[in-house]
């Protein structure tokens, strides 16, 4: 009983630090609540024949192309169904089109739909072909490049889209420390733990 009793409230502990992590990590993901403006706008950024994924607030998901863009909804053409699927700009949670890697020359369209995607102020990882790497936040969208600050620097940098090879959302410096912490916080707490399960009877 004593030993079921210790390992219990040990799982019980990292349970509790692992849940605020996973909300952090969540966090540096692109998700958004129904913007149904902002969703029509990011699909006309897109443009027909873009592949995405879709997340709908009664937590249905689909994969697939865009089709046709309208008024009030927007048709996302699957492999998997047998016809379009209509979907609503007001049933959209989430765009899940947020990462880029060229498998060869880069795709500047898709890039900058990519970019298009993530938005004016998301943190990011970029990697061009001239073999440089980028950690900041992204300030302005053009039509042949974006601007983004990097960590630690005072001057924007301008990249291309055909000389981008990889990217996608990263975690800030902030968020970063916060997870160092609480896992600072969670051996700190599973040592007492361990301590006063084996001291106190």
């Amino acid at each position: 009983m004593y030993k079921w009793r210790k390992y219990a409230v040990l799982g019980l502990v990292v349970c509790m630090v692992y849940l605020p992590m996973a909300d952090t990590g969540l966090a540096a993901t692109d998700t958004r609540s129904p913007n149904p403006g902002l969703t029509k706008q990011h699909l006309a950024e897109f443009g027909v024949g873009a592949k995405v994924k879709v997340e709908l607030t009664n937590g249905k998901k689909y994969k697939g192309s865009i089709q046709s863009i309208g008024d009030g909804e927007f048709l996302l053409a699957s492999a998997k169904a047998g016809s379009p699927t209509q979907v609503p700009y007001g049933d959209v949670a989430k765009l899940a089109k947020n990462t880029y890697k060229a498998t060869g020359q880069p795709d500047a369209v898709e890039v900058r739909r990519v970019v298009a995607e993530l938005g004016v102020g998301h943190h990011i990882m970029v990697k061009t072909s001239e073999a440089k790497e980028y950690h900041g936040n992204i300030v302005a969208l053009g039509a042949e490049s974006f601007t983004m600050l990097p960590d630690h620097q005072a001057a924007p940098v301008q990249i291309a889209y055909g000389q981008t090879q990889q990217m996608g959302p990263n975690m800030s410096k902030g968020e970063k420390i916060t997870i160092i912490v609480l896992a600072g916080v969670a051996i700190a707490v599973t040592i007492f733990v361990v301590w006063f399960a084996e001291n106190v009877h």
